[in-house]
């Protein structure tokens, strides 16, 4: 009974295969079959081309994606390179201006048959700010040990030191400058010394009215440091001895504490 159930339903399928294979040629006889199977092969075709071309728009963007990031990267390696050149511009224009407001003075020091090395200050020690200063010029610009440093007309110090590229310079502040100078009102002589934020003036062995206020003056009786250089002038006179001044305090004209750039006496 059961195998007579599989065998009509077996029947009952290859009558609807034949049905529909019989369907089929009417269909095609008539072309409509033709047209279906156009539009189905047409449908395909657009699917697929559809796919393609939204594949490649992707492909397209990935592509110019990558090529927007890689010149972002360039542009801001441009940038980076634009700001560098831009501070570096800024500096050389800071310079310019600062060579600017020293042209005047180094003039006159030229005026005055003075030859000079003009130097930057490029360093300052934190404890000796006012003692000790780093210039950029060294033995290979021809300065020497002993070469007397200038602010205008002002000494403010001298070489102890020289390297390839740089100096250091010991200012008329530190305790072991030591100077020979000139009152120049009265032409009386002694020795300078450095005392922190001033000069004390000793070995001054006469008085021809010496007051406060007088310049002093360097008194040439150093071979590397002409006659007439400024150094300051008195400040204050105390404890007057019967053959010296105990005490002379000298002041600079110029505060050396914040200047930039200085001459450094090479020939008189």
């Amino acid at each position: 009974m059961h195998r007579k159930i599989i065998d009509g339903k077996n029947k009952n399928i290859w009558r609807i295969i034949l049905f529909l294979l019989f369907l089929t040629i009417i269909l095609w006889s008539a072309g409509y079959l033709e047209s279906i199977a156009f539009r189905i092969q047409y449908s395909f075709n657009r699917f697929f081309y559809n796919l393609q071309r939204t594949f490649d728009d992707i492909k397209s963007y990935i592509t110019m994606t990558e090529s927007l990031q890689k010149e972002i990267a360039e542009l801001q390696t441009e940038i980076l390179s634009l700001y560098k050149e831009n501070q570096n511009l800024k500096l050389i224009l800071e310079n310019i201006k600062k060579r600017e407001d020293y042209i005047p003075w180094l003039k006159d020091l030229a005026d005055k048959n003075i030859e000079i090395i003009y130097a930057d200050i490029v360093g300052r020690d934190p404890i000796k700010w006012n003692l000790e200063l780093k210039v950029n010029k060294g033995y290979l610009d021809k300065v020497k040990v002993g070469m007397p440093v200038l602010y205008k007309d002002q000494v403010v110090g001298r070489v102890v030191r020289t390297e390839k590229h740089y100096s250091i310079v010991r200012t008329i502040y530190d305790p072991n400058f030591v100077l020979g100078v000139t009152v120049l009102e009265t032409k009386d002589q002694g020795i300078l010394r450095g005392g922190y934020d001033h000069m004390e003036m000793a070995y001054l062995f006469s008085d021809h009215g010496i007051k406060e206020g007088n310049t002093i003056i360097t008194s040439g009786t150093e071979d590397n440091i002409p006659y007439g250089l400024k150094i300051g002038y008195i400040a204050d006179l105390k404890e007057k001895a019967i053959f010296s001044f105990s005490n002379m305090k000298i002041l600079p004209f110029e505060d050396i504490s914040n200047i930039e750039g200085v001459a450094i006496c090479v020939k008189f």
